[in-house]
């Protein structure tokens, strides 16, 4: 299979690519954990009230790591960890956290390494494993309308 995209012609005035082309993702369905667990039961002999207890436990444990400020990393997935979100202030006197601290974000990295010289390839440049083997595919059409 292949991540589809579509070109789109970049219409903001005041950027410097105005008026060229790039190619923009077209997602697919959205795969729900209930599929997700019925993949895995086919795939190994844990049955599906297996996975979903194992997930759920996972879930719980991850959050509270990430709510105690660890970074969590699961292997070959990749890391996570939890961002403050905030407005600035002109002195740390006048730091409130109740005002200045506006939100939080999850973030996520993929699991990565980077090339060695013995591996044939640009050193230095990062290797995902989620992304080993993706393709891309043109698609003319995005829910029913044309590319362009």
């Amino acid at each position: 299979m292949a991540i589809f995209y579509r070109l789109m012609q970049n219409k903001m005035p005041n950027d410097k690519n105005y008026g060229m082309f790039f190619a923009h993702t077209v997602k697919q369905d959205e795969i729900p954990l209930e599929k997700i667990e019925a993949v895995i039961q086919n795939n190994c002999s844990a049955k599906i009230s297996d996975v979903r207890m194992v997930v759920r436990e996972l879930f719980d444990t991850i959050r509270q790591f990430l709510q105690d400020g660890h970074v969590v990393n699961l292997g070959d997935l990749g890391k996570f960890y939890i961002s403050v979100k905030g407005l600035p202030v002109d002195k740390p006197s006048e730091f409130r956290p109740d005002r200045h601290v506006t939100g939080f974000r999850c973030n996520y990295t993929p699991a990565s390494r980077r090339y060695t010289a013995a591996s044939g390839k640009k050193v230095g440049c990062i290797y995902r494993d989620l992304l080993a083997g993706c393709k891309a595919k043109e698609t003319a059409y995005y829910k029913g309308r044309s590319r362009l």
